[in-house]
């Protein structure tokens, strides 16, 4: 995606003339060759863009000034709808790339002819240099190696003097965008000749940039009537193409729209045109890369590899070898990692099965704590089964046989309560916890508030719940949940334990209002946290003087593999408020 920022450019560009809502508009890329600068490009075109925005309605053309490898880029990632370049670029293009040539600006210097590219050959007006010939041995500044107006037309002509341009100047200059850095290095003594598209010179000095009386150009072959000096053969003028995300509808409406510019439109003057006509043919600019030896479609990347190679063949062992020590190195570095990867994974599986065996533990440390509770919650029931069957035999003994069924209903009660107590103790202490599945998270709190009842009683707690929302299921591992809930609760009992108050509280919340998760709270009237709540969560760290100091690890662990978050804090009323989330979407290893 471009982002380039088109905000307090200059008065030409202002926030009228854009969209209030882009949303509302169909937004049409394009990418514009900014050989003279940002500022230089949006005023050159965008009031091109602006008349295309009137003569298409509900569309907003959106200018992207661009360097030339900028450009390249952005056509072959497909970032662009149209492009406006020059002819040199124009032709590397459309060799590489889907690009489909639409309009050629109509020169103002040229009789409206689309024919305007080409370079100057500028000197100081002292200098000894008069001909091509004469560069022998100097310093040349050019915009790029690559660039059209700005360095291949001149090479051209040389060339077609006989003269390898590259090789008989002592030292080539690339000064890059804006191009005004080339008189300007010319100016300052940096360079003895400057490379300049065509106009360049009599532009910065129609800005009051430089003198022009102060310079002079070098083999003036400028046409009748044209209105700048150039040194070489003028090429087609910049064009306009539409790239492969553009569609034929669009592209035949923004053709319409261009070659119905008028010839004094603002949008005209700006662009220093007289209008736009159709794409003129690149034959002279194909042939001029292919004298050259740069043509796209020349000899392959390899051929031409193989070519420097002979030439070169010192260096060519040289990058054989290193490349050669690269891949043994890469190979090496490549065994080294997948060595410590799977040490890693070995490592990592130990972690879990200690993990897993830390958890058991601790399920069955806390079972043991609640003996008293499990004994107390199994002798009632199996006191209630014998005075119910002491009862059925009096009853029996006195013929009272209506009784009987009554009596054998009471004691199958008992015996469901006395295994529901069994299972609640099995389930806690198994090695493994079960699968996640799809159930409601209020049963289990039950349960182990039912674990807990004899520790609550005992302590004279009173615990309140409250749902608030509407519950819904999701994907729990019971076991795992059910311990989070014992250990969570129970330290709540400890710490009111040591509380000498006789009104004891916990409160429990589950909070379903919540997107996409139930929040639940648990908070006691106790002394709340005597050490910060970072440090009681490592491993190891107790405040119990026979606490292990994994429970509250473990719960952030159970409460972190189903999509959430524990956090604990005192109460701005006293005591400690525990907080956490968990997910009511389903959690996937990893």
């Amino acid at each position: 995606m471009l982002l380039v920022p088109l905000l307090s450019i200059n008065a030409s560009v202002t926030a009228d003339t854009l969209p209030v809502d882009e949303t509302q508009y169909a937004l049409v890329d394009v990418g514009v060759l900014a050989i003279r600068g940002y500022r230089d490009s949006i005023n050159r075109w965008q009031p091109t863009m602006q008349w295309l925005e009137q003569q298409i309605p509900g569309t907003y053309f959106r200018l992207h000034p661009m360097t030339l490898d900028e450009l390249s880029d952005a056509v072959a990632t497909q970032d662009l709808d149209f492009v406006i370049t020059n002819p040199g670029q124009s032709v590397l293009l459309a060799r590489q790339y889907s690009l489909s040539w639409l309009a050629t600006l109509k020169s103002r210097l040229n009789g409206g002819q689309p024919m305007q590219v080409g370079s100057a050959l500028v000197v100081r007006r002292d200098s000894p240099i008069q001909a091509f010939a004469d560069l022998k041995d100097k310093r040349l500044a050019i915009v790029s190696p690559h660039a059209f107006g700005g360095y291949l037309t001149l090479v051209y002509a040389a060339w077609k003097q006989q003269i390898d341009l590259p090789n008989t100047v002592a030292q080539l200059l690339p000064t890059g965008f804006p191009l005004d850095n080339l008189l300007y290095a010319l100016r300052d003594g940096k360079a003895d000749a400057a490379v300049v598209p065509v106009c360049q010179l009599e532009q910065m000095a129609a800005e009051h940039l430089l003198n022009a009386d102060n310079y002079r150009i070098v083999e003036d072959h400028t046409p009748a009537g044209f209105g700048c000096k150039v040194s070489t053969a003028l090429y087609p003028n910049w064009s306009l193409a539409k790239t492969s995300r553009a569609g034929q509808k669009l592209a035949k409406q923004v053709t319409q729209a261009l070659l119905s510019l008028p010839e004094q439109s603002a949008a005209a003057t700006a662009a220093d045109s007289l209008g736009w006509t159709t794409a003129v043919s690149q034959l002279t600019i194909d042939r001029l890369y292919k004298d050259l030896d740069m043509h796209p479609l020349q000899a392959p990347w390899w051929q031409r590899a193989m070519v420097w190679l002979k030439e070169h063949s010192q260096w060519g062992w040289s990058i054989l070898l290193l490349l050669i020590s690269l891949n043994a190195y890469h190979f090496w570095l490549e065994y080294r990692f997948n060595r410590r990867g799977h040490q890693l994974a070995q490592a990592q599986r130990k972690l879990s099965e200690n993990l897993v065996l830390l958890e058991h533990a601790q399920r069955a440390a806390v079972a043991g704590e609640l003996g008293a509770s499990l004994a107390h919650e199994l002798n009632q029931p199996l006191a209630a089964i014998g005075n119910y069957c002491h009862g059925a035999s009096v009853r029996l003994q006195q013929g009272q046989l209506e009784k009987l069924p009554q009596a054998l209903q009471q004691i199958d009660a008992e015996v469901g309560r006395a295994r529901a107590i069994i299972q609640r103790l099995r389930g806690l202490l198994k090695k493994q916890p079960a699968a996640k599945q799809q159930q409601l998270l209020r049963p289990l709190l039950l349960d182990t508030v039912e674990l807990l009842q004899f520790e609550l009683d005992k302590q004279q707690i009173q615990l309140q719940w409250q749902l608030l929302g509407h519950e819904q299921r999701q994907w729990l591992e019971p076991v795992a949940i059910q311990q989070l809930l014992v250990n969570l609760l129970k330290n709540a009992i400890d710490a009111l334990a040591e509380c000498p108050q006789a009104d004891k509280r916990i409160e429990v919340l589950l909070d379903y209002r919540q997107p996409q998760q139930v929040m639940v709270q648990i908070q006691d009237n106790g002394p709340g946290l005597s050490r910060d709540a970072s440090e009681l969560m490592q491993a190891f760290t107790s405040t119990k003087r026979q606490g292990l100091g994994l429970g509250l690890v473990i719960c952030r662990e159970i409460v972190e593999s189903h999509g959430g978050k524990l956090s604990m804090s005192n109460a701005d009323s006293g005591g400690c408020l525990v907080q956490l989330s968990l997910s009511l979407k389903e959690q996937t290893d990893g």
